[in-house]
């Protein structure tokens, strides 16, 4: 059995920790290797050439089993020693043949301990699950400032992440910067990997898309990519691009969408190309597994629709978009950053297209005001991300209980410029699929619903809130009437109640 050492999560490149303890399999729980009772081979790399037609099944030689450096902490006998050959970036690679189903067990986990005197003082870890041959994207996490001679579990959330029997392979990558070249060889303990599940047994809702909007890339930074140009900005007195300006066209052909829908990027009126700005490197972020990199703008000046084109959804309900909205004006002391808001539309089985609205709490200000000389300024949220949901509803305002096909289109609303990221169309599964549920829970009508500041959970001998990703916001034990929610953001939420010993499991908005 494992303790739980250190845990914390992240999602391709920056992240933030998470709600979730790592470690110890159980049994909603897919371990897939223990290096004792579960094994997988341990690969250098995974083809002998480019085209990807001979794989390599030779394990790596420079990974051996070994005993556990410090069973105090992790309880397992053996652990599998990797000695890191010094030299540029290099990974070790895992197949697995196991079916994963992102939404019920969403955290790809990896622990590892770095050897004192055989490691940097301040180790990096990347854990990415990908399909071999390259033909969907892959999704990810990066840690840093692992700690030498103590175990840290590395986990990546992955539950917004489409779900697909081609995800085969897990890639570990430690100090791909080599920082300890010199001394040769530098030395680490692996163990542990595999899938867990939420902590409260809900599993997420299932997804229709998830659009990272691609990773960092340099030509298209530069302008160099087929189909990139330049245009004037607002003022007339410059260009902007080539550098980060094409046709949608030109950024799929760099893999810049991710999540195989087909985008667009139009002037709608004109029903002409738009110039689509996407920027590939990254902005901090509020909420838990940004994707970190890709993003695209929508502004002011410069029509320009992003739409996905039909969609089949047959089979779904409660259809729940989200995003990451930030601005980057570098100029925090602007009150249009709290105004800045897409236009969401969407068009249900080929009917016109409607606007659907959103309860969330966008960028803010940020309660600092300061004075540099010229009067008191207040501070809004700039070069951040904060998470936004708009639940589809009918052209009536009443939920959006299903549909055969969406097409969905965003553009410019109102205030400053601004990026969106992580683009997630979430549902859930008509009939015994459901996406999100609890195990043989009866259902619990939340009343008010939509709720302002508080709900009735009467007698209840514990509630458990989580917001949609599967992340506990609060809990409470022993209720004798009503819960106070005023507190948490305007969203979407799980809310589990115990009741004279029956689990119940409801949904409800807050606003």
């Amino acid at each position: 059995m494992k303790r739980k050492i250190y845990t914390l999560i992240f999602s391709c490149v920056i992240g933030l920790t998470y709600g979730q303890t790592g470690s110890e399999f159980g049994p909603k729980d897919v371990l897939l290797c223990d290096f004792e009772d579960i094994n997988l081979v341990v690969l250098d790399s995974l083809w002998t050439d480019s085209t990807m037609v001979t794989a390599i099944t030779t394990p790596s030689g420079n990974i051996s089993i070994a005993d556990n450096p410090f069973p105090l902490e992790n309880e397992s006998p053996l652990a599998a020693k990797y000695i890191r050959p010094e030299g540029s970036y290099k990974s070790v690679f895992l197949r697995f043949n196991k079916s994963i189903t992102l939404s019920q067990t969403p955290y790809l986990q990896v622990q590892v301990y770095p050897v004192a005197g055989k490691s940097p003082i301040s180790s990096k870890v990347s854990i990415t699950l990908l399909n071999d041959r390259g033909e969907i994207v892959s999704g990810g996490a990066t840690m840093e400032n692992l700690p030498q001679d103590e175990w840290t579990t590395v986990t990546a959330f992955l539950g917004k992440f489409k779900s697909s029997d081609l995800y085969n392979t897990i890639q570990i990558t430690i100090n791909a910067d080599d920082s300890l070249s010199m001394l040769g060889g530098t030395e680490y303990y692996i163990d542990q990997i595999g899938f867990k599940a939420p902590e409260d047994g809900v599993e997420l809702p299932s997804t229709i898309f998830y659009e990272t909007f691609g990773m960092y890339n340099d030509p298209w930074q530069k302008g160099e990519v087929e189909g990139q140009f330049s245009f004037p900005n607002a003022d007339g007195t410059g260009v902007v691009g080539p550098g980060e300006v094409g046709t949608a066209e030109a950024y799929a052909s760099i893999g810049g969408f991710t999540s195989g829908i087909p985008f667009t990027f139009k002037d709608v009126q004109a029903d002409t190309a738009a110039a689509l700005i996407a920027r590939t490197w990254g902005m901090s972020s509020k909420y838990e597994g940004a994707s970190s990199n890709g993003r695209i703008q929508f502004i002011s000046y410069k029509p320009g629709t992003l739409a996905t084109g039909d969609m089949d959804v047959k089979g779904n309900t409660d259809f729940v978009l989200s995003f990451g909205i930030g601005t980057q004006t570098w100029w925090p002391y602007n009150s249009e950053i709290a105004n800045a808001r897409p236009k969401v539309e969407i068009s249900v089985d080929g009917g016109n297209f409607y606007e659907i609205s959103s309860n969330s709490t966008f960028l803010q200000f940020t309660g600092n005001v300061v004075d540099l000389g010229w009067g008191p300024m207040e501070e809004f949220e700039d070069q951040i991300f904060v998470m936004v949901e708009y639940p589809f509803t009918t052209i009536e305002g009443t939920p959006l209980d299903s549909a055969n096909t969406i097409n969905l289109r965003m553009s410019y609303k109102s205030g400053t410029d601004f990026w969106i990221d992580d683009l997630w169309l979430s549902a859930e599964t008509i009939g015994g699929g459901s996406a999100v549920r609890y195990n043989k829970a009866e259902t619990f009508n939340v009343y008010p619903n939509p709720a302002t500041s508080y709900i009735n959970a009467e007698n209840a001998q514990s509630v458990c809130i989580s917001d949609m990703s599967g992340r506990v916001v609060m809990q409470a034990k022993n209720v004798e009437d009503m819960i106070d929610v005023s507190a948490l953001q305007n969203s979407i939420y799980i809310i589990k109640v115990q009741i004279d010993g029956h689990e119940k499991v409801g949904k409800f908005i807050k606003q």
